[in-house]
């Protein structure tokens, strides 16, 4: 999956920077609770941070037409509610939760019900740990909701997450995230929406009025 930046956001070089490195601390989470998890030494890594027009994000990531797994959790903060999403190619999805039943890939497997499960325990801790970093920063609370899994074509991953994020936000910030063994490297994205009063929250920190 390849990417497209917007540089006429409201964000600047320095605020995405402070992003990233928001994700860096949630993915050091991750990283810990995955190899706990998968057995093995799993490395999250996030090369990239940018942005997008919220009416661009099915077309950010690449084909629109590709197959993807993506994992949803709901953020809530006290009553308001916002959300964080995992992206993943369903063969990267495949061979993740093949490492969770330490079993050989198959790549014309169907991406079946024990998988969805899998993936979603999977989204679940990265999620909740990407959260506990923005909580962390903030000072506040950020309660992840139980995930929920969808596979199908990018475009029609995205469409609803598209249409909810646009009524509160002109653009999205995109982590680029890779899971890395000692053999393989697993790319993936991770969008973050928040919800009204954590956005605010977010620009008094970075200064934006």
């Amino acid at each position: 999956m390849e990417n497209t930046t917007d540089n006429g956001s409201e964000y600047t070089a320095d605020q995405i920077d402070a992003l990233r490195e928001i994700g860096n601390i949630g993915a050091s989470h991750a990283s810990t609770a995955l190899t706990t998890m998968l057995h093995q030494d799993i490395l999250v890594d996030i090369p990239e941070c940018f942005v997008t027009k919220t009416q661009d994000a099915p077309y950010a990531l690449g084909d629109a037409e590709q197959s993807v797994v993506a994992v949803y959790l709901g953020a809530e903060f006290g009553k308001e509610k916002g959300s964080m999403l995992l992206i993943l190619t369903e063969d990267v999805a495949k061979r993740m939760t093949d490492m969770l039943f330490s079993q050989d890939h198959d790549p014309t497997k169907e991406f079946d019900e024990e998988d969805k499960e899998a993936i979603a325990e999977i989204g679940n801790i990265c999620g909740s740990a990407y959260l506990n970093a923005i909580s962390g920063f903030l000072g506040t609370t950020l309660l992840p909701t139980p995930p929920g899994v969808a596979v199908g074509m990018l475009s029609a991953v995205l469409e609803y997450p598209a249409i909810l994020a646009a009524e509160e936000h002109d653009y999205l910030v995109i982590i680029k995230t890779h899971f890395i063994t000692e053999q393989q490297r697993f790319p993936a994205y991770f969008i973050y929406i928040p919800d009204r009063k954590t956005e605010k929250l977010l620009m008094e920190k970075f200064g934006i009025q």
